[in-house]
């Protein structure tokens, strides 16, 4: 899938393709690309010890094939321009959300994804790179950064390089790893100040707690925030509890994504909502 489809049909010889541009400053402004089933939306994550959800973290995503997709993973196919791109939007987009809930004084921690790919490549970093500074992301004490997408395999210094290159210019950068088997020799520091895992799908009530377990502890060696996602059952949500994850977020949280012009009442009900 990519997201730049023709903006009209094509006149024989005169191929038209909306430009990577015009596709990042719509996404930027309105949060959406329907040429594409692209959206930004921002999906809550819950505080346990605060019976809240106290972060709202902009993830793309797409209702393509008929089939509600999320997270960057949903996008593998898209290219490292075509990534550079749309890390750039989601972060603005965020920024601009941010804005808006502070000035209505609702004061949450809103979160905008990037790719792992678009870090790990020196043109998509540098430019990543001057869009913090240029947005003054530093100075936002309520933004965070997770990286996403982060190929099996990859190790944990390398994460930690990832990370480094992000934090100088904006500190609070979480780190979505790609699974428990992540190889982490020693003490590597992630330098990452949480540490998010999904929860695999349709495990056993052990496997549940083995994966809930293993985040807990590396979160804890690497002095970080654990967080658990893909928590999509109340099974999943009482273990991962009781193994002392302290933020979830997933289906079980029955709470919906927010697009960025959500009513203000909807936004609020989300974050202050009793979970039922």
């Amino acid at each position: 899938m990519s997201i730049l489809p023709f903006v009209r049909p094509p006149v024989p010889g005169e191929p038209r393709h909306a430009s990577l541009e015009t596709v990042a400053e719509t996404l930027t402004r309105t949060g959406e690309w329907p040429l594409a089933d692209l959206k930004l939306r921002f999906f809550p994550v819950y505080d346990v010890q605060r019976q809240r959800a106290v972060a709202l973290f902009c993830l793309p995503a797409s209702g393509f094939a008929g089939e509600a997709l999320h997270g960057h993973k949903a996008f593998n196919d898209l290219s490292t321009e075509e990534w550079i791109a749309l890390d750039g939007a989601i972060l603005r987009h965020a920024l601009a959300f941010s804005g808006r809930l502070a000035a209505s004084g609702i004061v949450v921690a809103v979160g905008a994804s990037v790719s792992y790919r678009t870090l790990s490549d020196p043109i998509g970093r540098m430019t990543y790179r001057d869009m913090l500074r240029i947005t003054r992301a530093g100075e936002r004490s309520t933004l965070l950064i997770k990286v996403e997408d982060i190929p099996d395999g990859t190790r944990g210094r390398r994460i930690g390089e990832i990370v480094s290159s992000v934090r100088a210019l904006t500190p609070r950068v979480w780190v979505h790893l790609p699974g428990s088997h992540v190889p982490l020799a020693g003490h590597e520091p992630l330098n990452a100040a949480a540490i998010v895992l999904s929860m695999p799908a349709r495990l056993p009530m052990h496997g549940m707690t083995t994966e809930a377990r293993w985040l807990a502890r590396t979160a804890t060696l690497q002095s970080a925030i654990a967080c658990m996602d893909r928590v999509d059952s109340f099974a999943e949500f009482d273990i991962a509890r009781a193994c002392g994850i302290r933020f979830i977020a997933g289906q079980a949280l029955k709470r919906p994504a927010l697009a960025a012009n959500a009513p203000l009442h909807e936004v609020r009900d989300t974050l202050y909502g009793v979970l039922q």
